[in-house]
């Protein structure tokens, strides 16, 4: 929300597709943020920008996540700042992950929509307010497959395993006692469109690297679907880790032109520390 509308009505309030700041100003605004839960909620707060995980100041304090527990029946209105590096076109979310402090170990537990992940888009300019001509990272393409295709964006899945995906989630790992960790990306199309997304992969909240990057782009013809291998770094303390892949739709376009402006994970896998390290 912008500062100046704070008194106004939610239905009457600027449009937040898009904000505008001098070059080398601090991207300035209010973070507002509701919970129906009967008591204080507790929730980890992340920006993402250019979809890289970036420090910033919320309510004061400079830092890469932000534990804030949001109270019932209030709409909680935070400042934050975002430097903004680089003039021109920067794609910017907000990333709420909720009930940071809960690892369950059964597994049903984890299944969607348990834990799922919240957040939205928007577009700071800074300068000038030049789109992106072409995405910068390297296009991965689908697979066209015949039969019915779930709706999937992007699952973690046990690797090296024959069954079917829908039969291998990745909910809770054995221990891990390896410096890392092999799982599988799954994601597929089932619409009649062509769609683009990015995925991030994060483990305890953090932007880890995946498959040797830290962001995918998924290229996903009509009817498709596609699988990724890759490696994550195992998690180095005993106890239950979090790990989850974050969609992004239509990436480095305008708003107004996206199929879903908000941020999307639908679960966290629980990856086991080793605890005999």
């Amino acid at each position: 929300m912008r500062p100046e509308d704070q008194e106004v009505p939610p239905l009457q309030r600027t449009s937040t597709h898009r904000f505008d700041v001098r070059a080398g100003d601090r991207f300035s605004t209010l973070l507002v943020m509701t919970s129906n839960a009967p008591d204080p909620y507790p929730v980890l707060v992340s920006v993402f920008l250019d979809y890289r995980q970036v420090e910033f100041r919320m309510d004061g304090r400079q830092g890469l996540l932000h534990y804030v527990e949001i109270p019932p029946d209030v709409d909680l209105e935070t400042p934050i700042e975002v430097p903004i590096e680089g003039a021109g076109w920067h794609d910017l979310f907000v990333v709420v992950f909720r009930s940071p402090g809960q690892h369950p170990e059964a597994e049903g537990s984890r299944v969607p929509p348990h834990l799922a992940v919240g957040g939205r888009r928007t577009v700071v300019c800074s300068g000038s307010c030049t789109p992106v001509p072409t995405a910068p990272t390297d296009l991965l393409t689908g697979q066209p497959v015949e039969g019915h295709i779930m709706n999937v964006w992007a699952f973690a899945l046990f690797a090296n395993d024959s069954r079917p995906p829908g039969h291998r989630l990745l909910l809770v790992s054995d221990e891990v006692c390896e410096s890392q960790y092999e799982l599988e990306l799954w994601a597929s199309n089932p619409s009649e469109e062509m769609r683009d997304y990015l995925v991030i992969s994060l483990m305890d909240y953090r932007q880890v690297v995946f498959d040797s990057s830290s962001v995918l782009h998924l290229r996903m013809p009509p009817a498709s679907q596609f699988f990724v291998s890759g490696r994550v770094l195992a998690p180095l303390t005993p106890g239950m880790h979090e790990f989850q892949f974050i969609s992004i739709a239509d990436p480095y376009r305008d708003l107004d032109k996206v199929s879903f402006i908000f941020v999307y994970s639908v679960m966290r896998s629980g990856i086991r520390g080793c605890g005999d390290r």
